[in-house]
């Protein structure tokens, strides 16, 4: 039996991906005959929900905040966000949307250096730039006309790399039941208010997929919370580019979306980058420091 220490943050990241990715498959399912509306509502109702069952075994003091409007602040941040998502992902072939997606850690890690202060190293910027450099690759702009679906994902990443900053922001004070009850109940009054008149009933298996969506986007955002209590923003987010690979895979799966010979390469170029930054030597010596214990 081993126990992880110092890499406990990468581990968490990969999980958040992983959930990530998930929920952006149901998603998908869920637009065929859902409106876009009703399933923001339904993430943020449900959502709320399953945390809230999570208040009968936890003290109550752990939501005790003196940042709420900072709370606030994120969530309207990260509803808008939802929502250019959301949108490109009914609209667009998820390769291409998730391969624009990826350009949110390139936001966060600059964002991260100017309000944060945080340090990069140069093996994390090259494998950023690469990174940026294959999403180029898939995206081909110049060459290929960009729908509104790719400019929804692009706006959802700018406002994600912002929501990095104020998530990262948040962990140095806050503990993950205050971030995601908070982040919770507001996404939820915010969708529940702007979008009320949309909202339609759900049958049966929509609510089941509406279900699982709301544990995917909880576990992804817990995860991906904790991943940044143990790791700086630029150690985390080059490890993202693995959702596009994760998302064009389950895009092949289920809905038989092969991508263009340009997906396939703009990918390599971004495993390139991870790779580089997986054997960087003071991430080897100082953060995959395993630890086994019979």
């Amino acid at each position: 039996m081993f126990i992880l220490n110092k890499n406990i943050g990468l581990f968490y990241t990969l999980i958040s991906v992983l959930c990530a990715s998930l929920m952006v498959i149901v998603v998908r399912f869920l637009s065929e005959t859902v409106n876009i509306q009703s399933i923001l509502f339904y993430r943020g109702f449900f959502g709320f929900i399953l945390v809230a069952l999570f208040l009968f075994k936890i003290n109550k003091q752990q939501l005790r905040t003196k940042r709420i409007h900072i709370h606030f602040v994120r969530s309207v941040i990260n509803a808008f966000a939802l929502f250019f998502w959301f949108s490109a992902l009914s609209t667009s072939t998820l390769s291409e949307v998730a391969a624009i997606g990826n350009t949110a850690p390139i936001f966060a890690t600059l964002l991260a250096i100017i309000f944060l202060k945080e340090k990069i190293f140069l093996s994390r910027l090259f494998a950023i730039i690469l990174g940026f450099a294959g999403v180029l690759v898939i995206m081909q702009p110049g060459f290929t006309d960009i729908s509104t679906g790719y400019n929804y994902a692009l706006l959802a990443s700018i406002l994600w790399g912002i929501l990095v900053v104020f998530l990262k922001d948040l962990s140095k004070t806050e503990n993950f039941y205050s971030v995601i009850f908070y982040f919770q109940l507001f996404l939820f009054l915010f969708f529940g208010l702007f979008f009320f008149n949309e909202i339609e009933l759900l049958n049966q298996k929509e609510f089941l997929w509406i279900l699982l969506m709301a544990i995917f986007g909880n576990l992804s955002q817990l995860f991906y919370f904790q991943a940044l209590k143990h790791k700086d923003v630029s150690f985390v987010t080059p490890f993202e580019y693995l959702r596009f690979v994760l998302i064009t895979f389950l895009a092949v799966i289920f809905f038989s979306e092969i991508p263009h010979l340009s997906t396939y390469l703009g990918s390599l170029i971004i495993f390139i980058g991870i790779i580089i930054i997986s054997l960087d030597k003071k991430i080897i010596a100082k953060r995959f420091d395993f630890t086994f214990k019979n």
